[in-house]
């Protein structure tokens, strides 16, 4: 095992490091610096606007950075080093970052975009740079396994430092423990990094090996903050040594603007409870068929819609046949995420069932509840801390169908609650979800991170003025 992990992680960090050597050495080449002069005598020449020849060193003069605005532009490199599809986790990113674009930052993506090439267009659409992660070349695939792995470890390494030339922050999307290469990359760049989890420990902890505990001891010691986005995820790192002073909870968020409420009465006709999530097992598709079947013959107007594709379609739509549910439940398959609002607003009620092991904190019941539509979820990870049960919308237990029945009855029963429901769900997207005030609360962030780094020269600390003979 531990051979695997040198291979794997510890060699291609050498290797990338060998590369980098020559770029440093050019451009200490560039500005004379003798390394064997006194670091504090040149600090101190540049503090107080001394030229360097001054204290003995080359005529070059350095400068430090200063930034009169006292919230300066940050630029954030966003990490995602696992690839599972387009998934939630995608849609925060995109969402996250769509508002930080708006409030002044600059934002870009980094990831495998293999099945994922709507993040590009989508960002594109935002103004957003996103880069694809190398993937396993031609050459890479013709040597063994784990020296190819190794190859690939360092040209990813490679690819993050070379972006975090340019950017201030690493905010690292991790889902497990994970992306080890983007904190080599980090340390390398002398970049702060971010951490924000999109999965817990004890769903990540049959996949806990050596180099996961390795990822996870750097992770402790050289993140500047670590986030989840509710307190019993969180309350779990600290538990495993997570310091509270740099954890943090921040939720996850609704893009207000693609999501604005769009104010519409009931319709006559029906009453469509809207799901929305990938096609997997456990995320309720098939609970909420079999609640259909017992409430349709009481409400002919009940109808549902499935947004989503994955594994389990087959399943599902064979279920739908079965129940003789083909004239009431509509699935839409993969839609572009673009186009998610229009459909949703369809809708009275947004409904996810889910337990499945892998859940988070579901950004499709932050997107209806956006919208307007109350929520019915699961007491399921992060869900309980969405959906205020009786006000916002209802939970029900896990796999428990009868109440599912129930809390669907509920709404379609009763309109006064539907419609006090509606009210408290736009009320607590705004207070608390919007992608506006996550983007504003990462900027904090950020900035304190930038703010208490350690006083030694980096590019992004100077700017470099040519001699006066030159300039």
């Amino acid at each position: 095992m531990r051979a695997a992990v040198l291979a794997a992680y510890i060699i291609p960090a050498l290797l990338v490091f060998a590369l980098s050597f020559a770029d440093l050495a050019s451009l200490l080449a560039l500005l004379e610096i003798d390394l064997a002069r006194s670091q504090g005598e040149a600090i101190h020449a540049t503090l107080y606007g001394q030229s360097l020849a001054s204290v003995g060193l080359p005529a070059l003069q350095l400068k430090l950075f200063t930034q009169s605005d006292p919230r300066p532009k940050v630029r954030v490199l966003h990490y995602m080093g696992t690839n599972f599809g387009m998934t939630g986790v995608e849609t925060f990113i995109l969402q996250l970052t769509a508002a930080q674009k708006r409030r002044g930052l600059t934002p870009s993506i980094l990831m495998d975009l293999h099945n994922r090439q709507d993040v590009r267009e989508i960002a594109g659409g935002y103004g957003i740079a996103v880069h694809d992660l190398p993937d396993r070349n031609s050459a890479a695939r013709l040597l063994p396994w784990k020296l190819g792995t190794a190859v690939l470890r360092a040209q990813r390494i490679g690819a993050i430092y070379r972006l975090l030339k340019s950017n201030d922050v690493l905010h690292i999307q991790a889902v497990g423990l994970s992306c080890l290469d983007g904190f080599i990359a980090a340390a390398m760049a002398g970049a702060d990094v971010v951490v924000t989890h999109h999965g817990t420990l004890s769903w990540f902890a049959p996949q806990r090996d050596l180099l996961a505990e390795i990822t996870f001891w750097i992770e402790k010691r050289t993140a500047s903050t670590i986030v989840m986005p509710y307190k019993a995820a969180l309350a779990e790192l600290i538990s495993e040594g997570v310091p509270a002073d740099r954890s943090r909870v921040i939720p996850f968020c609704v893009d207000e603007e693609l999501f604005a409420e769009g104010r519409h009465a009931a319709s006559q006709s029906g009453f469509t409870l809207v799901l929305v999530a990938r096609m997997v097992l456990g995320k309720g598709h098939l609970e909420l068929l079999w609640a259909l079947s017992k409430l349709s013959p009481r409400y002919p107007q009940l109808r549902a819609m499935f947004i989503g594709d994955g594994p389990t379609r087959g399943q599902i739509e064979g279920e739908i046949d079965r129940l003789g549910l083909r004239q009431i439940v509509e699935c839409r398959g993969k839609v572009d995420h673009r186009e998610v609002p229009a459909l949703m607003r369809s809708a009275q009620v947004i409904v996810l069932p889910t337990y499945e092991p892998g859940e988070m904190y579901p950004v499709s019941l932050l997107e209806g509840m956006a919208l307007g539509l109350p929520a019915i979820g699961t007491r399921w990870a992060g869900i309980p801390d969405i959906i205020d049960d009786g006000v916002t919308g209802v939970i029900v237990e896990p796999k428990d169908e009868a109440s599912l029945v129930r809390a669907i009855e509920r709404f379609v029963a009763d309109p006064s609650f539907l419609a006090q429901s509606r009210d408290g769900a736009l009320a607590r997207i705004r207070s608390r979800f919007t992608a506006t005030i996550v983007a504003d609360s990462y900027a904090d962030l950020y900035r304190e991170a930038m703010s208490s780094r350690t006083p030694y020269l980096t590019s992004h600390h100077i700017r470099i003025r040519p001699p006066r003979c030159l300039a």
